[in-house]
């Protein structure tokens, strides 16, 4: 699980165009908390938000996987199970099949994946062999459907905690998450949430994915604060330009 904490005071420039729409700080970040959610959910790996986006996940996931993974099929995995410790495969030159390094378990695939990726911050595209684990074709795209999943659930956490947000504002014009935004990964809303913390002093976006941190790696989070600052703030120029237009200002 992770949290992300907004203060109150959310800048003066926010601050002076949300007075000027006649809304308090509260209101400000408010809005500020439901543009981080979708945000933070755009630029989870895989980042994205359209459906071009969600296509192109599937090959992005076996790419990277595929770096880590020597991926073999059935009728092979058998004859290097039967071979032992005389079992070779190429990578490069011929390489011994040393024990352990056969795995048919997805959850197993999954975990040297993440192990792999902790380590590094961009995983080579040639790992040394010992790092290497041989997995056949099934059990291979038995792992990829769940990290697909898995996506989803990261992403659907954040646009959840924004949905929640949304519930924290008042008045008229609310900010909202939008139907159509990664509705693909809508059914996952229920990972996150957002609350006020100490007396209202701040608010707290909650994504209660198990690796939904390991997902906002290399400092794409700041990059998602700050399209939410920009976001809200051009937000409030505009409707403050449409307000004064309607009222013949």
């Amino acid at each position: 699980m992770i949290s992300v904490k907004f203060d109150r005071d959310p800048g003066l420039v926010l601050q002076r165009l949300a007075r000027k729409f006649r809304e308090d700080a509260n209101q400000a970040n408010a809005r500020l908390a439901v543009s981080t959610g979708k945000e933070l959910a755009i630029v989870t790996e895989f980042r994205g938000k359209t459906s071009k986006s969600k296509k192109t996940t599937t090959q992005n996931l076996e790419n990277s996987a595929k770096r880590v993974c020597y991926v073999v099929k059935g009728e092979f995995m058998q004859k290097l199970r039967r071979l032992g410790t005389r079992a070779r495969v190429k990578y490069d030159t011929w390489r011994p099949v040393k024990p352990g390094q056969l795995v048919t378990d997805p959850g197993a695939i999954n975990r040297h994946i993440d192990k792999m990726r902790d380590r590094k911050k961009n995983t080579p595209k040639k790992l040394p062999w010992d790092d290497l684990i041989i997995v056949s074709e099934s059990a291979f795209k038995r792992a990829m459907t769940a990290r697909r999943k898995r996506v989803g659930i990261h992403k659907g956490g954040w646009l959840g905690a924004g949905v929640s947000a949304a519930r924290l504002q008042t008045g008229s014009e609310r900010a909202k998450i939008g139907k159509n935004q990664m509705n693909w990964a809508q059914k996952h809303l229920h990972m996150g949430s957002a609350f006020w913390g100490a007396g209202r002093q701040y608010i707290v976006l909650q994504n209660r994915a198990i690796a939904a941190e390991r997902n906002l790696a290399r400092g794409k989070e700041q990059l998602a604060y700050e399209r939410a600052w920009t976001n809200t703030t051009n937000w409030y120029k505009k409707a403050l330009k449409r307000r004064e237009k309607n009222w013949g200002i």
